[in-house]
């Protein structure tokens, strides 16, 4: 096989998997209003969550929800670039879990400029991933819940 035709099957396997993400209808949305602002990753129109991002403006505090997954310790640690913080996890209704951290605290920082934050506890690694497409949403969440 040559390589254009690698090239060709390279770029058909990509436009396949891309429309395949684009079906299944996952986006981040931006939700101001009510007091609270919210980054979800999820499913408009449905009940689909994978994470939230959420914070009341004045507080100075983003709680961290990844959905599916129940406590397996009381404590997680969040890490995005270089930086790292340790915070008490919560269950939350069902299955999800949420840890909350500092506003100004440098890992919510990294998130921003990167779009990518992990969240360990017990052993298993949480990974939350705003694609460069969304990057927008997640600095605006960020400077609203600054104010």
């Amino acid at each position: 096989m040559g390589q254009a035709t690698t090239g060709v099957l390279t770029a058909a396997l990509l436009a396949t998997a891309g429309a395949a993400a684009a079906q299944s209808g996952w986006t981040w949305s931006l939700y101001e209003g009510g007091g609270a602002i919210t980054l979800a990753h999820e499913v408009p129109e449905t009940d689909q969550l994978r994470a939230t991002l959420e914070c009341t403006p004045g507080q100075n505090r983003l709680a961290v929800t990844v959905y599916g997954v129940r406590p397996a310790a009381p404590f997680a640690t969040l890490a995005a670039g270089d930086a790292s913080a340790t915070a008490q996890l919560e269950a939350v209704r069902g299955e999800a879990i949420r840890a909350a951290v500092a506003l100004d605290h440098p890992v919510v920082t990294a998130m921003a400029a990167n779009g990518q934050m992990t969240l360990d506890s017990g052993g298993r690694s949480e990974v939350i991933h705003v694609p460069r497409t969304h990057l927008a949403k997640l600095r605006r969440l960020v400077e609203l819940c600054a104010r």
